[in-house]
């Protein structure tokens, strides 16, 4: 078992240094091109590797290779992101997170789906200035988990031209979960929540077992 537990440790290394080399490879693409499209395009791809990234970090340098703390991921996860995108977000990016043990499985969807949601918000929700990015993470019930992006910005009525990638990435992450997640319609600003249940549970077109 301990050398078993060993090898995950070097495979996750070794992923995570590769991961790390591509969202080098993707800063040095975004910071040479002059089109602001080019390099929207390729901050969001740094935030979605770097996602990605973060857990096989957490995995490599933890003695546990089954489960990881989410709320240490959503912590270093912000800050990746704040750094992501120019520096734009450094200081508006917030997290509350009570301790949490996640699956990597879990944790990989959940910080693309956060990934997806705060960058929408620091791209979107304060045309006419900077504006905080609250992150949320909680219990819900046995071995569920609650996640909320909120801003107070301008709120879900404005017209955003785009692609739609982000919107589909989450369907299908939220989908993969098992989970749900839906807009507060009584915040100010834009308030998405996210539900997890917990590991193992049926997808909703599935009988229980």
């Amino acid at each position: 078992a301990e050398e078993r537990a060993m090898l995950m440790r070097e495979v996750n290394h070794r992923v995570g240094n590769s991961l790390q080399l591509i969202t080098a490879f993707l800063r040095m693409q975004s910071s040479s091109s002059d089109s602001p499209d080019v390099r929207a395009a390729l901050t969001e791809a740094i935030g979605r590797v770097s996602a990605v990234a973060q857990v096989h970090r957490r995995l490599y340098t933890s003695d546990v290779v089954h489960t990881v703390a989410l709320d240490q991921y959503l912590n270093q996860l912000a800050g990746d992101l704040a750094r992501a995108v120019d520096g734009a977000g450094e200081g508006r990016i917030s997290v509350r997170a009570e301790p949490i043990e996640a699956t990597p499985d879990q944790v990989v969807s959940i910080g693309i789906v956060v990934t997806e949601l705060v960058i929408n918000a620091l791209k979107y929700a304060y045309p006419d200035g900077d504006g905080p990015v609250r992150i949320f993470c909680a219990g819900d019930g046995p071995g569920g988990i609650r996640i909320i992006v909120e801003d107070d910005g301008c709120g879900l009525g404005r017209t955003v031209q785009g692609t739609g990638l982000g919107q589909r990435i989450v369907d299908v992450l939220v989908t993969k979960l098992c989970g749900s997640i839906a807009s507060d319609p009584d915040h100010a600003g834009t308030r998405f929540v996210l539900t997890v249940p917990p590991p193992g549970t049926p997808p909703p077109d599935e009988p229980a077992a």
